[in-house]
């Protein structure tokens, strides 16, 4: 009889402690945490979690997405070789948190085992890259150990994704330099290459150096393949020069979705929305990025309701957003007030469990509180388990516009106890809540505190906050004195706020500056000669009422009729001033 204590695997033939042909599909194609438990344990109780290869696959399974769970199986390799280190490595580089170990500190401990890394390695230490000095370490190991130069696909790789780990700390000076480097040691760049080489380009903002290495592409005969053209033509509208990459578009012989997309995108960075539509329009084909480009890009132009009814037409055929989708169109619902779309948007994405991790929160908070809802979108922030910055400001933001200013600073309050660090739009949002109470004291403590102990300097709309808080108070002085002593120029924002706080508190000489100030700015501006003309009637000054009124009909200026909107059962209705015609209808 064997003994009690005997562990089970010394029971188990060794024949049967070797991983079979069909353990090894199971540990690669399933996704459900559960059942690699189970096989997991099957592999204890059967020893074959003593063979490091078992225990790699193991490591390197789908299903494997809990942290620690990983760290523990890998801690009780006893034996791992480079796969396995190569694994949890791969693993770790993964997920963009690591509690305890990172992938860099895994990578020095196997270097004391007297492993040597291969291009894997690197390959996984790059794509989890931190920050600069990271990168720059990482970079070191590969050229000491020899992979900078000696394996041309494997070095290649690993230059590019250097190339690409600088640009993305938007260092594109050092990036350009490896790319230089690359020639020293013999590398010819292949389109990735040379696609990350000409995005880097774009962070220098100078349309020279992105023609130089275009030249150096045409010169060296690369082949340009769809991706290169799309970072071309990407890199020639950052810099400013929209004409040259629609003109790029047109000499393209054959053009891919992603091209298309491309110049949909730069034509509504550059403010050609005809083009946009017209280019959507003749689109052979599309994808979901290619919705996502058009209803963005309208969402963000104003026209929200061409917006929401593109999304109606994505629906229609039968095409699935995504987060991206949803967001642009809950900032149309925005521009337009429509709730009740809004709300049947909110309910599709629950139905749909596309906000399982609360990554729309921040939009719908922002939706509901800027269309009337400001109960709903306390509730959605109370719910949320995403409570990040953008969380936090958005609820800011929300109760400062309906003007519950003492309830938006206990929340900034209670941000700064759970130890987030606020950022500029924060700031307006309390600035906002502060003008809103009337609490002069406070707006200025968090107004100075924003560079004091956020080395975050005020902005011109930080200061045009402060300047209508300064104006409800009627310390209309001390508003004017600050724009004076603004380190930018103050824009028409500023001045129509310290214009309509002289109206409120009849002070009509330093309305007049506001005024003349505002006209110099726009001359075609009437909203600022009526609000004067307005003032001086109140004073009875109708001489200056008389000059204002000829000086606007000389001009042929009248003033901006004045719109609103009311939604009823998912029809958005506006209407002008003075017209009893609705205008503009839209139905969801």
């Amino acid at each position: 009889m064997l003994p009690l204590n005997q562990p089970i695997r010394t029971l188990v033939p060794p024949i049967l402690q070797t991983l079979s042909p069909t353990l090894t599909t199971l540990l690669q194609t399933t996704t459900d945490p559960l059942k690699l438990r189970q096989i997991h344990a099957y592999m204890i109780v059967t020893g074959i979690i003593q063979n490091t290869f078992a225990a790699t696959q193991l490591l390197s399974s789908p299903a494997l997405l809990d942290y620690h769970y990983a760290s523990s199986i890998f801690s009780r390799i006893s034996r791992p070789d480079l796969f396995t280190w190569n694994t949890i490595i791969k693993k770790l580089s993964r997920n963009n948190t690591f509690p305890t170990d990172p992938p860099l500190l895994i990578y020095k401990q196997m270097l004391v085992t007297g492993l040597r890394p291969n291009g894997h390695t690197f390959m996984y230490l790059i794509k989890a890259l931190q920050d600069l000095r990271e990168g720059e370490e990482v970079h070191a190991n590969v050229i000491r150990t020899g992979f900078g130069s000696s394996e041309f696909v494997s070095g290649l790789v690993l230059w590019t994704a250097m190339i690409r780990a600088y640009a993305c700390v938007e260092l594109p000076m050092e990036a350009m330099e490896l790319f230089r480097k690359m020639g020293e040691v013999d590398l010819m760049p292949d389109p990735v290459a040379m696609a990350t080489v000409i995005s880097a380009c774009g962070l220098f903002g100078d349309l020279g150096v992105a023609q130089l290495i275009h030249g150096f592409v045409i010169k060296t005969g690369l082949y340009i393949d769809p991706f290169v053209y799309s970072s071309l033509l990407g890199t020639y509208g950052d810099s400013g020069n929209f004409d040259l990459a629609h003109q790029l578009f047109l000499d393209i012989p054959v053009k891919n979705i992603v091209i298309w997309n491309a110049i949909i995108h730069q034509s509504f960075e550059h403010n050609n929305l005809e083009l946009a539509k017209l280019l959507y329009k003749s689109m052979p084909e599309r994808d979901l990025v290619s919705w996502n480009t058009i209803i963005g890009g309208l969402s963000r132009a104003g026209e929200s309701k061409e917006a929401l009814a593109l999304f109606q037409e994505m629906e229609f055929v039968g095409v699935k957003p995504n987060v991206s989708t949803l967001s642009s169109v809950l900032s149309a619902c925005v521009s337009v007030g429509a709730l009740d779309i809004g709300t049947k948007i909110d309910a599709y994405i629950q139905r749909s469990n596309f906000n399982s991790d609360g990554e729309l929160d921040s939009s719908l908070i922002d939706m509901y509180s800027k269309c009337g809802n400001i109960e709903k979108a306390m509730q959605i922030f109370d719910k949320s388990p995403r409570k990040d910055i953008f969380l936090w400001t958005s609820i800011i933001c929300g109760l400062a516009t309906h003007g519950q200013g003492k309830e938006a600073l206990d929340y900034f309050s209670k941000m700064q106890e759970a130890m987030l660090q606020p950022d500029e739009v924060t700031f307006t949002g309390v600035l906002n809540a502060c003008a809103h109470a009337g609490l002069l004291d406070q707006g200025w403590v968090h107004f100075c505190s924003m560079e004091k102990y956020y080395n975050l300097k005020p902005k011109v709309e930080h200061y045009g906050c402060m300047i209508d808080l300064l104006g409800r108070m009627g310390r209309l002085s001390e508003a004017y004195e600050l724009i004076l002593e603004m380190p930018m120029e103050a824009n028409n924002v500023v001045w129509k706020a310290l214009l309509s706080a002289c109206r409120v508190h009849k002070n009509v000489d330093l309305g007049e500056v506001a005024a003349r100030r505002l006209l110099e700015l726009d001359p075609s501006d009437s909203w600022s000669r009526l609000m004067l003309s307005n003032m001086y009637a109140e004073d009875c000054r109708w001489d200056g009422v008389m000059r204002l009124r000829e000086e606007m009909k000389a001009k042929g200026l009248r003033n901006s009729a004045g719109c609103s909107s009311i939604e009823v059962n998912g029809t958005n209705n506006g209407f002008l001033i003075g017209e009893d015609s609705e205008v503009n209808a839209l139905k969801y």
